[in-house]
């Protein structure tokens, strides 16, 4: 009697709507994680972590809706302080994103060490990659679920702050002040979109077991920067600092937002109590960069790069297809 062969099969139809074959992985992925699991401790910390998590952007729009509507409650002497510090509102954004990256390494860990690794532990890359889905869409959706965290606690609050400013901004001419920003906020929170995002999948494509490719990619992200700078500074070299992912990103983000002529222009110009509180704004989006631009940018192209390569190189190796009747 003819026992049939149930082995996965390539897809031998013809492939449509290439650029929407990725959707459904984005959309059950985000949706498998923000599900209730695990136990109602677990959910409610979880949910604690991310309200948390929203309280250095409310905070900032909570500081611009108080500069541009100044509302009564407010001392006169409020006022005089904002229009001291309007000439530096541009820091608020990498503020922003290196407040928020503290954040983004625990998401990056909870929500992207698993997205690889348990398909590969489970078995599960033959049932993705027997259906009209290419190697390249499977990637492409993965980034895209890890990605959709990432981008929703740096670019799109950043973009939501600058278009908040130009839009209460009564001074004529807002939109085109504030045009020049809009480049610097798309390309270092959309590094460190990407950046994040590879990194994290590229771990986690050689681990089976998310709590390893949490480990090792953590280690990369807080234990290599000490290790750089501590060597860069004992031999001398300041372009190790570029090899650690956050000192590229922030470093990238120093210049595009040109924090060093804004931190001289400070310094120079503003008076006593206003500088103080500069000086500690300042000192939160790091005054001084460790690399210079070309170091950065090219750090993060190596490290984007090198994470692509691993993840296609690892997923090429898996045995996902069988063909009927060869065995």
């Amino acid at each position: 009697m003819p026992v049939y062969d149930r082995s996965y099969r390539r897809w031998d139809g013809t492939l449509k709507r290439r650029a929407f074959r990725a959707a459904p992985i984005v959309a059950m992925g985000v949706k498998n994680a923000l599900a209730t699991k695990g136990g109602w401790l677990l959910t409610l910390s979880l949910r604690g972590f991310m309200a948390a998590s929203c309280v250095p952007t409310a905070l900032l729009f909570l500081l611009n809706y108080l500069f541009y509507f100044r509302p009564n409650f407010l001392p006169v002497e409020t006022f005089a302080i904002f229009d001291q510090l309007a000439p530096y509102r541009v820091i608020q954004y990498p503020a922003l994103t290196r407040l928020n990256s503290m954040f983004l390494m625990v998401y990056a860990v909870i929500f992207g060490s698993g997205l690889i690794a348990r398909d590969r532990a489970s078995g599960a890359l033959p049932l993705y990659l027997s259906r009209p889905l290419t190697l390249g869409d499977y990637v492409l959706g993965k980034l895209g679920i890890i990605g959709w965290f990432m981008a929703m606690f740096t670019l799109v609050p950043n973009l939501l702050l600058w278009l908040m400013g130009v839009l209460s901004d009564p001074a004529d001419g807002a939109f085109t002040a504030a045009l020049p920003h809009l480049v610097p906020i798309i390309v270092q929170n959309g590094a460190v979109v990407l950046v994040y995002s590879l990194t994290i999948l590229a771990v986690s494509s050689i681990c089976r077991r998310p709590m390893f490719a949490g480990l090792i990619w953590f280690s990369l992200v807080i234990l290599l920067p000490s290790f750089t700078s501590m060597a860069g500074s004992h031999r001398g070299v300041s372009a190790l600092a570029a090899v650690s992912i956050n000192d590229a990103l922030f470093s990238l983000g120093y210049h595009l937002y040109d924090i060093g002529g804004l931190f001289e222009k400070a310094t120079s110009e503003a008076d006593g109590a206003v500088r103080g509180n500069l000086e500690g704004v300042f000192e939160a989006v790091k005054i001084f960069a460790s690399s210079t631009p070309l170091q950065a940018a090219t750090s993060v192209l190596c490290w984007c790069g090198a994470s692509l390569l691993v993840i296609v190189s690892v997923l090429r190796r898996q045995d996902v297809v069988v063909e009927a009747g060869t065995r």
